[in-house]
């Protein structure tokens, strides 16, 4: 014999219509999201292993307290978790280091890895030396990193800029010979969220159509951000 069950009441047109325009309300909202996830999971096989609720719960706290400074990184960041695998790596690794000297540990390691680059630089410029044992992490004078900034047109509402000119490379004036070729680049600003420093990041790699001037830099921007607040937190706690 056949059970026969009730179709599954459809949401209104209306109000469908309002969540699609509105995605942020699901993504901002991890009490929505953890039941979506848990709905989804009672419906395959306790087999199955489902990605999206291992990253859920391994970054969710940590999310939680990173959305309070900026929402809109993370709404970004869930929208594109499957096409973006690469970015949420790095955005996990990141937020898991508890000071500075991990922070730029990380990036000149497996962050360069992930990404697929040939060598990660962050310049920093601030009212005090910051001194690291990494020879990644260059402190420059303020008025260089502003003219750096001002060549590059790097200002809070554009945070990437790319470059495959190997003329034009800032990375080819500050590595050795010893060091990998570089043929093009990508600038980060890590200015977003504090005014008593400058940082820009750096990223190079070995392939000229790697950081081409003609891909998007949404991946990057979310990037830039993301990084900005977790040195901002580690700056302060240097005081």
């Amino acid at each position: 014999m056949y059970k026969l069950f009730k179709p599954t009441k459809k949401i209104s047109s209306k109000l469908k219509k309002a969540l699609i325009e509105n995605p942020h309300w699901i993504l901002n909202d991890f009490e929505i999201l953890d039941q979506l996830i848990t709905s989804e999971k009672n419906k395959t096989n306790g087999n199955i292993v489902d990605l999206r609720d291992i990253f859920l719960k391994k970054t969710k706290s940590k999310l939680e307290d990173l959305s309070k400074l900026h929402t809109h990184t993370i709404s970004a960041a869930y929208e594109n978790f499957l096409g973006a695998s690469n970015l949420h790596r790095c955005i996990i690794k990141i937020l898991e280091q508890k000071n500075l000297e991990k922070l730029i540990d990380i990036l000149t390691t497996d962050i360069i890895k992930i990404l697929q680059c040939s060598v990660i630089i962050l310049l920093f410029s601030g009212k005090e030396k910051v001194v690291l044992n990494n020879p990644y992490f260059i402190n420059i004078k303020n008025e260089e990193i502003k003219k750096i900034m001002r060549s590059a047109k790097l200002t809070k509402k554009k945070l990437t800029r790319l470059k495959s000119n190997s003329t034009e490379l800032y990375t080819k004036k500050i590595l050795n010979e010893s060091s990998p070729k570089i043929y093009s680049e990508a600038m980060l600003s890590l200015c977003t969220y504090s005014e008593d420093y400058n940082s820009i990041l750096i990223l190079g790699s070995s392939s000229k159509n790697f950081f081409n001037e003609k891909n998007k830099t949404d991946y990057l921007d979310i990037l830039a951000k993301v990084i900005s607040i977790q040195l901002r937190n580690h700056i302060s706690a240097l005081k």
